[in-house]
């Protein structure tokens, strides 16, 4: 740093209108009004503007009675009535240069009257972070750390004043080791000197700006028992250490408490609060702000927690908190705290909060203890541990359920132990017929319908379980929402349209931070991955955040990449969605409502021959599926995709129980009759009696359930099969038809299967369906991988294949590499 300080134009000589000024005083008569807080630079444009005078100047009007004269004058918020219509006078005369200065004060009336007749004004504001490095290059001869720029702008708010006081200290130092501490110390003195000659209401009025909460003149008057206190605000705004919004500038904080005395400035604040309080004007803002300033108040205590109760949940979580500082009694609201938490997505706050109720059990009031046990059940759902909350359930038991005692039933069915949820639901409900309460009795019928009763009963009861939650508010944490459960059942069930519009539904009402907004994205994008729309799913759960703090949305993210990449023929992504769904799944429990990830875990497993990562996992969901004596609408799905994992395995003997299990669920579901034709028509396939007839009715079959790429994927695999070209083009046009095109493509016309492929694409396509790699397809034709690659997708389009898998396929059924 240079060993001096030198002191070039002040920074506000910079500006266009600044620049104009100086030149209307060289050639003209200008009337100008400078304003600007103190410290702004006012005095120094003053200074300048007598240098560029070309005749003498005063700042007495008394003395401008020749024509050509020049006033400049500063600190016009000081002067006397009468001096200051004299100016305005002066300001009246064309022949008279008149350039005053002043602070704001708009209940000046002269000074205002001053203002209209000299007509031009020039407002002068704090320097921007990128004035402050060309400040700093002005005055010190060097660039500054990006950092250092930061760091002064931000203790200095940008004032001119406090700038070049920072900029002082940098120049006195041999270099940057210390910079931040001394930049600090150099704005902190530059405080205290603008402090010192304060008088007493101008320090009390700093020290309520202090706390951030503005400065309203009412107040103020009746802090200071003063008669009127808006000359007081005005001074207050000017002195310079004020923020646009009112606020005291942070780095001015300790020179003022120091200024003032710690003691005064609590009894102010606290003062403050009591006259806030009295005249009605407390509100949220305020009432934090006294809390973070460190006040200790019941009232106050008590209006946050008031506030709380009415706020939403993350805001809630801090109100509460703050309430605490302020003084209540942390533990009167332990499970408002936990349930707020909970609410807003904090889980690990809401667990540790609704742990201490739990290990109070013996001495916590009842309701209080039911409440517990249902946030905590609900953590560990969104934890992706089912079988923890039905823990809990079971060791309150049924008859301390209360209110939750449907919540209590439909976890319990859910973690398949269905003589406990009997018991709970034998208790009868204890709650008023609210919404809420109707919703959740709803709710959990429904879900027991499922278990054994017509699907489209079961769906009936959870349509109007929604409808009646929609009009509740959300203040309980749940273990799931209806529309989840009702979303799944759905999907369970085939009904994937009607899945799609109760998530549409409930997703438009979730607020971003909603703990259930994640939830019912992931089995939106669920919902598009069963009926084809890669892409879309995709593009959901990218844009989802938060997904890895709640292990439940976790496990769907992880499992929906597994079955994406899978499905798009992506070995490599299939790999790393894989890797990365591994630790998710070594915490995962099974429950009802995972069994669909669970499938396409199974499914990636197989495809990448790792079944034995996930077979503790199926075990485990044949158990539940046993314990609540099979419930077709359930298992149907998990014996899809255990004959798809037979498929994949080319395990016809693994196939056979499944495909068993189907046909005797064929007997009573719709669903399950589609899926049981497509696992025989599978099974024929394997066994290398493939039928194209029966192959294309079980394609269509699965189109018409809800899974068309299930059902081109039936269709493309068994031409594979075929030795018949026509046959095998045949069912690959019944793939082609079944599988959703992409969204980008628009009307472009879809090349035939049969596609003429270049002598050279030949060649391509010959040694790629052996398997090799581009690298070793280019040594044997003697060109580039790079040209191998722009090949491979030269055939691709050509063949209009949606994927590398079907591409491949197609060229299979073309007689390439036979």
């Amino acid at each position: 740093m240079p060993a001096q300080l030198t002191r070039p134009a002040p920074a506000v000589a910079s500006s266009a209108p600044a620049r104009a000024l100086l030149d209307g005083v060289r050639s003209g008569h200008p009337h100008v009004l400078i304003r600007g807080a103190s410290g702004t630079g006012k005095s120094a444009l003053l200074a300048l503007v007598r240098d560029h005078v070309p005749g003498p100047v005063t700042s007495d009007p008394a003395e401008a009675t020749a024509p050509g004269a020049a006033v400049v004058v500063d600190d016009a918020h000081l002067l006397s009535a009468s001096t200051l219509d004299a100016l305005a006078d002066l300001a009246r005369r064309p022949d008279t240069t008149v350039v005053v200065a002043s602070e704001p004060r708009s209940g000046n009336p002269n000074l205002q009257a001053l203002a209209a007749a000299l007509g031009g004004s020039l407002t002068l504001t704090n320097l921007t972070s990128r004035e402050v490095s060309r400040r700093a290059e002005a005055v010190l001869g060097a660039t500054l750390p990006t950092t250092l720029v930061a760091l002064i702008h931000r203790l200095t708010a940008g004032a001119p004043r406090c700038v070049d006081a920072a900029l002082a200290g940098l120049a006195d130092m041999p270099s940057t080791a210390a910079a931040d501490r001394v930049v600090a110390t150099s704005v902190a003195s530059c405080h205290a000197e603008v402090l010192a000659p304060m008088d007493a209401n101008l320090l009390s009025a700093l020290t309520v700006a202090m706390t951030g909460i503005g400065l309203d003149a009412g107040e103020l008057a009746r802090l200071l028992a003063l008669p009127d206190a808006r000359d007081l605000v005005e001074r207050a705004r000017g002195c310079g250490l004020l923020l646009p919004t009112g606020a005291l500038v942070a780095s001015a904080c300790e020179p003022l408490r120091s200024a003032v005395g710690p003691q005064r400035v609590t009894a102010l604040q606290l003062e403050l609060l009591r006259v806030k309080i009295e005249l009605g004007t407390l509100d949220v803002p305020s009432a934090r702000a006294f809390a973070a300033a460190g006040l200790t108040d019941p009232e106050l205590a008590e209006y946050l927690c008031t506030q709380a109760a009415l706020a939403t949940p993350r805001l809630a979580t801090a109100l509460y908190e703050e309430a605490v500082w302020a003084g209540a009694d942390a533990e009167a609201f332990t499970l408002r705290r936990a349930e707020a938490a909970g609410l807003s997505g904090d889980l690990v706050t809401a667990a540790r909060l609704a742990d201490t109720l739990l290990e109070k059990a013996s001495t916590t009031p009842g309701p209080e203890l039911a409440a517990a046990v249902r946030i905590a059940a609900s953590i560990a759902a969104h934890q992706g541990m089912l079988v923890r909350s039905a823990d809990l359930y079971e060791w309150l038991g049924p008859d301390r359920l209360g209110v939750d005692r449907p919540i209590a039933e439909s976890v319990l069915l859910a973690a398949g132990r269905p003589d406990a949820a009997d018991a709970a639901a034998a208790g009868g409900t204890d709650a008023p017929p609210t919404s809420t309460s109707a919703g959740e009795a709803l709710l959990a019928q429904g879900l027991r319908q499922s278990m054994d009763g017509p699907t489209a009963v079961a769906l009936n009861s959870m349509a109007r379980a929604v409808s009646l939650s929609a009009n509740a508010p959300r203040t309980r944490l749940l273990p799931d929402t209806g529309s989840a459960v009702t979303a799944l059942t759905a999907m369970h069930c085939g009904e994937l349209g009607r899945a799609a519009a109760v998530l549409a539904r409930a997703s438009e009402g979730d607020p971003d931070t909603d703990v259930a907004h994640n939830r019912h994205r992931l089995l939106g994008a669920w919902v598009s991955m069963l009926q084809g729309d890669l892409d879309a799913a995709t593009r959901t759960v990218d844009a989802l955040s938060a997904v890895a703090e709640r292990p439940r949305d976790a496990l769907f993210a992880a499992a929906l990449r597994v079955g994406v990449a899978r499905r798009g023929g992506d070995i490599g992504a299939l790999h790393q969605a894989w890797e990365a769904a591994g630790p998710v799944v070594a915490e995962h429990s099974v429950d009802l409502l995972s069994l669909l990830p669970l499938g396409e875990l199974w499914l990636g497993a197989a495809r990448l021959g790792a079944t034995e990562r996930v077979a503790h996992l199926v075990d485990q969901a044949r158990e539940l599926l046993t314990r609540l004596d099979e419930p077709i609408l359930w298992g149907t799905p998990l014996h899809w995709y255990g004959v798809q994992a037979a498929i994949l395995t080319e395990s016809p003997t693994d196939l056979i129980p499944h495909a068993h299990a189907l046909g005797v669920a064929a007997e009573t579901s719709s669903y399950a009759a589609g899926l049981a034709c497509a696992g025989r028509a599978w099974l024929r396939v394997l066994q290398g009696e493939t039928d194209a007839a029966e192959v294309e009715t079980a394609a269509t079959g699965l189109g018409a359930i809800g899974l068309p790429w299930d059902g081109a994927r039936l269709a493309s695999e068994a031409a594979l099969r075929v030795d018949d070209t026509a046959t095998a083009t045949a069912l690959l046009q019944v793939a082609r038809a079944l599988r959703p095109a992409p969204a980008d493509r628009g009307g472009t016309p879809t090349p035939t299967v049969g596609a003429t492929l270049t002598e050279r694409e030949s060649d391509v396509a010959r040694l790629l369906v052996t398997g090799l790699t581009y690298r070793d397809i280019g040594s044997r034709l003697f060109i580039s991988a790079k040209t191998v690659e722009h090949h491979v997708a030269r055939i691709r389009r050509r063949l209009g294949a949606q994927s590398r898998a079907e591409m491949l396929s197609m060229l299979r059924a073309m007689g390439h590499g036979a």
